[in-house]
């Protein structure tokens, strides 16, 4: 719309005897009525209004020629060190319900790209506080690009301490969680929504709020969504929710341990192909790993969800550090056998002068012609690769950390594939550290909870090393030895291999030692 400008002016006359009227200068845009994107409003549709203001009521006004304003806020802040406040004031205003939608849309999107700048833009911004409503507004968009910029916009004000309580009387969070619940989602929206929701969990007051049986089976299956980067969310926020006990039972019951278990169990390291079925590089599954595993370790905190953590074919290992592992001197039997002892009654077709065929016999297990039980084959297999990390030195470093020595005194752990955590407990009962060799016993004992699982650790030979174990000079060795033996004598067939073993002349003699110090 043309502004019109009177043909007639009236001056009212200067007093030239008076003193000169101060003045000065204000800048008014004038605004179309027709409906236009906020980018054109600063190209086409505003033109400056150039007033002087006298001292003495006066004004005179004229209309300067149509000059573009810059609506990039980013450009308008290069070179300064305080937010434009005036430039942040006219795209608060422009969020206005009253505002076209594709007006709005530009808007949000302008604000998303300033407080990505750092924490004072998002205090530029938050000096406005009905931004934060206006932006939960947005969400019920129709435009994906609405909707993921004005998360991503909430995402940044809520990642600064003081301001999450604003977002979360917003009403954002209910509001974000009922939009996570829509059938079809961008990437884009699922991931600013989830990251939204992860800042707001860190306050332990609003996760009471967050971790309800509505999200939480939506964040399960975002564990198998397709980008990569909803899947590390994911995996990130029910860590952080893991860490507060609170939530745990509704964890539990959502169903998060037979999901995160069976993700973990995938074997990454030893084959690409999972990573290439979950459209996913390795590192970055290996980071989503590692959240998964930090998850189940905080419910593993309580025993009941430690067997839940188990029966989905997990087990909890100490970790006791690398340099325990320093000590450890692979038997050099000259005959073959299985974990338990039992000798391998093999004749090779082929003799070898230099003992290849022996080295070799692993590879032939499942030879047609070889009658061997599937528990022994597992267990052997998971034998020869926890001893090949031993002797590597790379045990404890499979998830990309380190262990070192002082680990065994922070009582830390990890949680591997059924087979190789049992086969890892029972090569920690061959090394030195006394500490190392109590912690693995109690972790057996611990683990002791179905014949299944007594059985396990009985072909992985933990019977003969525990019997051995009995004569060791630590009180608190023995005593957990004591324990896991106890535990694993549950099952009969366990317990006749004890017996077989020669339980009872170093257990009495145990008991004979006690209670000699008792005394």
């Amino acid at each position: 719309m043309a502004l019109t400008i009177p043909t007639h002016f009236k001056f009212k006359p200067l007093n030239l005897q008076h003193q000169k009227p101060q003045t000065h200068l204000e800048f008014i845009r004038v605004r179309s009525t027709r409906n236009c994107s906020i980018g054109s409003y600063f190209s086409t549709h505003h033109r400056i209004v150039l007033t002087r203001v006298c001292s003495d009521g006066g004004r005179e006004t004229r209309v300067g020629p149509q000059q573009p304003v810059p609506y990039d806020l980013e450009s308008s802040r290069s070179g300064s060190s305080s937010p434009a406040d005036g430039d942040v004031a006219f795209f608060v205003r422009m969020l206005g319900l009253d505002n076209d939608p594709l007006e709005r849309e530009k808007a949000v999107i302008a604000l998303w790209k300033y407080s990505q700048r750092g924490e004072q833009y998002v205090d530029a911004i938050m000096q406005f506080h009905e931004s934060i409503n206006l932006t939960v507004n947005l969400l019920q968009s129709d435009s994906s690009s609405a909707c993921e910029a004005a998360l991503g916009l909430l995402r940044m004000i809520s990642s600064v301490n003081v301001y999450r309580e604003f977002v979360a009387e917003s009403g954002a969070i209910e509001v974000i969680i009922a939009l996570l619940s829509r059938s079809f989602l961008t990437s884009g929206v699922k991931e600013q929504s989830l990251y939204t929701l992860w800042n707001l969990s860190i306050d332990e007051k609003l996760q009471e709020k967050i971790a309800n049986p509505v999200l939480l089976p939506l964040l399960i299956n975002f564990l198998e969504d397709g980008n990569k980067k909803v899947k590390e969310c994911a995996g990130g926020f029910l860590a952080t929710l893991a860490r507060s006990r609170f939530n745990h039972k509704v964890m539990v019951e959502a169903g998060v341990i037979p999901k995160m278990a069976k993700l973990l169990k995938t074997d990454v390291e030893r084959s690409n192909v999972s990573a290439n079925f979950l459209n996913i590089d390795v590192d970055r599954l290996k980071v989503i790993r590692k959240e998964m595993r930090n998850t189940l370790l905080e419910l593993a905190k309580d025993e009941c969800y430690r067997i839940l953590v188990m029966e989905e074919g997990l087990l909890l290992v100490p970790l006791v550090g690398t340099t325990a592992y320093k000590s450890f001197r692979p038997p050099l039997d000259s005959r073959p056998s299985w974990p338990d002892g039992t000798l391998i009654e093999w004749t090779p077709k082929v003799q070898s002068k230099y003992g290849a065929s022996e080295v070799l016999l692993g590879l032939r297990c499942r030879d047609n012609d070889a009658n061997m039980e599937e528990a022994k084959i597992n267990a052997m297999a998971a034998q020869s690769r926890q001893r090949f990390l031993a002797r590597a030195g790379c045990i404890e470093m499979e998830n990309g950390e380190n262990s070192q020595g002082e680990s065994s005194s922070d009582l830390q752990f990890t949680i591997l594939p059924l087979l190789d955590g049992v086969a890892r407990l029972v090569l920690i009962l061959g090394l030195e550290d006394e500490s190392a060799i109590a912690r693995a016993a109690e972790s057996i004992a611990g683990a002791s909870t179905s014949n299944h699982m007594r059985v396990s650790f009985k072909e992985a030979g933990a019977v003969k090393h525990l019997v051995r174990l009995l004569g060791h000079r630590s009180d608190a060795v023995r005593l957990a030895v004591i324990h896991a033996l106890e535990r694993l004598s549950v099952s009969n067939g366990v317990c006749r291999i004890i017996e077989v073993e020669g339980v009872l002349h170093p257990l009495i003699d145990a008991m004979k030692n006690s209670e000699a110090l008792t005394a």
